[in-house]
């Protein structure tokens, strides 16, 4: 079934949910991947500190330099009103 829109995906059993993902290229080329959701793990709120955080780059993309500064001024005004993430 080819998905047009966003619907419930409810886990089954507590087995992971898995998605197969097909590509195929107008040259010929194919390629299909399966991916399955990640455990669930449990972390309590603040239990892990800054530190320890991974620093990470965050990769902006637009279609014109007004457009990246667009993506990162959403981006400021997401993380200035959730404080709380890590």
């Amino acid at each position: 079934e080819l998905l047009t829109e966003a619907r419930e995906w409810p886990t089954t059993d507590g087995r992971p949910r898995r998605a197969g993902i097909s590509s195929f290229g107008i040259s010929g080329t194919n390629a299909h991947v399966v991916i399955e959701e990640p455990p669930a793990v449990t972390v309590e709120q603040g239990s892990i500190e800054r530190a320890e955080l991974p620093v990470v780059p965050w990769v902006l993309s637009g279609k014109s330099g007004q457009a990246v500064r667009d993506q990162a001024a959403r981006l400021v005004t997401h993380l200035e009103a959730h404080p709380d993430l890590p």
